[in-house]
């Protein structure tokens, strides 16, 4: 009995964090270029049969625990283990029209290069302007690179080219810097919608794109499916609340029962 109040302890446990992931992606529906968080909850020792049982895994094999970045969240209860674990849902976006020339927006794969004080960065979001000096910036005045360094399009009329190339009164500027990696994406958020690789990914050109210029890249979190997500997490938060308390009782009972014999 004492056991089954830590399992459904346990069981509740990653209920906060799950709740965190939901809370921001509703936070960043109306965040160009967005890329919602998921989390997946794994039972180590169900995985293991799982693995053992179609002869992926040698009988016995413990399970190996993957380290993850951030830190996984991990409980462990009698003989058992729970690994929570985040993964970035890197899925297209809807694109939406708005006719503002310095709005790019990507179909496809790859990412805008971004030159930041912490280095080389990248990012689906294409809300961009240009600074004082005539560079194209993102919203935080990070510069926009291309093929051959920061893109000025300082002068007339502004116009991308499906393939990426920028030309400013019919004079070619240069080409967008559009890179990607090895899928699935193995990379990290930092805020601003933007993105590092985690070490050892290695970038390269991308090759399967389309810039859509006066456009934007919506988040690919929608706020109806991320409301009932936290609907269906609070339902089952109750439910663990609720069989704690009914085995509490039980062993209230049991305790007194157990007296009077």
């Amino acid at each position: 009995m004492i056991k089954g109040l830590y399992t459904s302890a346990a069981g509740m446990l990653p209920m906060p964090y799950r709740q965190e992931l939901i809370t921001n992606n509703l936070a960043n529906v109306n965040t160009a270029g967005y890329k919602q968080d998921r989390a997946f909850i794994r039972e180590l020792v169900t995985a293991d049969l799982y693995l053992n049982e179609y002869q992926i895994a040698s009988t016995g094999a413990p399970p190996r625990m993957v380290n993850i970045s951030p830190l996984a969240f991990r409980a462990s209860v009698g003989n058992s283990s729970q690994v929570v674990q985040m993964a970035t849902d890197f899925t297209q976006g809807k694109i939406e029209i708005t006719g503002v020339d310095f709005n790019l927006a990507i179909e496809g794969d790859g990412f805008f290069t971004v030159q930041t004080p912490d280095g080389i960065q990248y990012t689906r979001c294409g809300n961009f302007k240009m600074d004082p000096d005539g560079n194209l910036v993102t919203a935080q005045g990070h510069q926009v690179q291309g093929t051959a360094g920061p893109l000025n399009v300082q002068g007339g009329k502004f116009k991308v080219q499906q393939n990426g190339d920028v030309y400013v009164d019919d004079l070619l500027m240069g080409a967008l810097r559009i890179s990607d990696f090895e899928q699935p994406y193995v990379l990290t958020k930092i805020g601003d919608s933007l993105f590092v690789p985690r070490p050892g990914a290695a970038g390269r050109v991308a090759d399967n794109f389309t810039i859509k210029q006066g456009m934007l890249e919506k988040a690919n979190a929608h706020p109806i499916d991320q409301l009932v997500a936290m609907i269906e997490l609070e339902r089952f938060f109750e439910l663990g609340q609720r069989a704690i308390r009914l085995q509490d009782e039980t062993l209230q009972q049991a305790a007194t029962q157990i007296g009077k014999i």
